[in-house]
């Protein structure tokens, strides 16, 4: 009988240290997050802005500038702006973005969001 209520209490001490990490990860996802990039042919800067919609979901801007390079030269820049949609799985700690496909991962510890398929975005407020 002690056993069983040892586990019980392990279980959800573990539940809990879940739900806080998750809380973390919720509470440090709004803000502003960017990421630059410059190769022999191309420069990028894009800027993600994420808020709050409801419990679980989020609105996503992201506002892109490429600007191609041709004999070294710069050419003309090009802005893009896209509106999407996001939804927080608690469980994963994973942020969906539902246009895409994109999978937002977030490391409060090193303020970064991470994108698989664009890389790392720092948090700057």
């Amino acid at each position: 009988m002690k056993r069983a209520y040892l586990v019980l209490a392990l279980a959800i001490i573990g539940l809990s240290a879940c739900q806080n990490q998750s809380d973390s990860v919720k509470a440090f996802i709004p803000g502003t997050y960017i990421n630059s990039a410059k190769g022999e042919y191309a420069q990028a800067e894009d800027t993600l802005t994420i808020t709050l919609a409801g419990n679980n979901t989020y609105f996503i801007t992201r506002n892109t500038t490429y600007q191609a390079i041709r004999d070294g030269k710069f050419l003309p820049k090009h802005h893009k702006v896209s509106k999407l949609n996001g939804v927080f799985d608690p469980q994963t700690q994973l942020l969906n973005e539902t246009i895409n496909g994109e999978v937002f991962r977030f490391d409060p510890a090193k303020r970064v969001l991470i994108i698989n398929s664009k890389g790392e975005y720092k948090k700057i407020n």
